[in-house]
């Protein structure tokens, strides 16, 4: 039986001596699995904590493609168009105007200097044949570009003032485009742009139906040399 026993160490034993044995021998091992397990489990949650911090520190450093210019520190200034160029003007009166070789631009409804008095833009402007002014609200009397020089304000049909937004944003993007030496001050004013974008978004839920009361003006011209 005795050799049954120790041939077989993790049955159960009578045996005093045999159980004493196991004991002593079974403790300090039983400690120094027990802390080696827990030193392990400790290694490995301190780990993985490291990494957790370095992959969340990698993240929050890395810009994304969402990130707004606004958010982005380091991103160029706002591009402006006039840096660089010089400003012609055309008075504060029609004779002032032409005095200075300024013309009357029916596009711009604005004297202009003549560097940035675009007749290829009037043309596409005009082919529509929606333009023209008049001197009454009704419609019914309508001016020559000569008295519309000439004039404080006139009135210009609904079309028209579609069609002068529309052809305004073409001649600005060619300007922006082809990098021109000369552009006039209305395409480079954001009030003119900010009024054409909400006149059209608004034009078709709107009804409108008197015509727009146009003032006459003097626009600057910008030219690079």
């Amino acid at each position: 039986m005795a050799q049954i026993t120790e041939s077989q160490p993790f049955l159960y034993s009578d045996d005093p001596t045999v159980t004493e044995s196991k004991d002593t021998l079974g403790q300090p091992f039983r400690r120094a699995g027990r802390r080696h397990i827990i030193l392990t489990s400790f290694g490995v949650a301190v780990g993985t904590s490291l990494l957790w911090v370095i992959v969340l520190l990698l993240c929050r450093t890395k810009p994304t493609p969402t990130d707004s210019p606004s958010s982005n520190h380091t991103a160029p200034s706002r591009y402006n168009i006039t840096t660089g160029a010089h400003l012609l003007s055309c008075g504060k009166t029609a004779r002032e105007a032409r005095s200075q070789g300024c013309r009357y631009d029916i596009l711009l409804n604005n004297w202009v200097p003549a560097p940035c008095y675009d007749q290829e833009w009037i043309d596409e402007y005009t082919e529509d044949l929606s333009w023209g002014a008049y001197a009454d609200i009704s419609m019914t009397v309508k001016l020559s570009v000569e008295e519309m020089s000439e004039r404080d304000f006139y009135y210009t049909s609904i079309r028209d003032h579609i069609n002068h937004c529309a052809i305004m944003w073409k001649k600005q993007f060619w300007v922006l485009y082809e990098k021109r030496n000369a552009f006039d001050t209305v395409i480079a004013n954001p009030g003119h742009t900010e009024h054409c974008a909400q006149y059209l978004m608004d034009v078709g839920d709107a009804n409108y139906t008197e015509p727009t009361k146009t003032h006459m003006g003097f626009a600057g011209c910008w030219v690079r040399e």
